[in-house]
C-alpha cells in the first residue's frame, strides 16, 4: 500500500493544483452521468442499507 500511494502522490505532482480540481471535476461529472444510467435491483438496495445501518 506504501508504494500505491508514493506512486499516487508522484502523480499527483504532475498537476497544478486547478489542473488537478479540473480533473477531479470531470470525472464527478462522467460518474454522476453514469449514475443516472444505472439502475438498482433488490440487491443493490440491501447491500445499501446495510452499509448506511453502519454508518447512521
Amino acid at each position: 500500500m506504501n508504494k500505491a500511494i508514493q506512486q499516487f502522490l508522484e502523480f499527483r505532482k504532475k498537476f497544478t493544483k486547478r489542473e488537478w480540481h479540473e480533473l477531479n471535476r470531470a470525472v464527478e461529472v462522467r460518474l454522476n452521468e453514469k449514475a443516472d444510467q444505472l439502475e438498482l435491483d433488490d440487491f443493490d438496495l440491501k447491500v445499501i442499507t446495510e452499509r448506511l445501518e453502519r454508518y447512521l
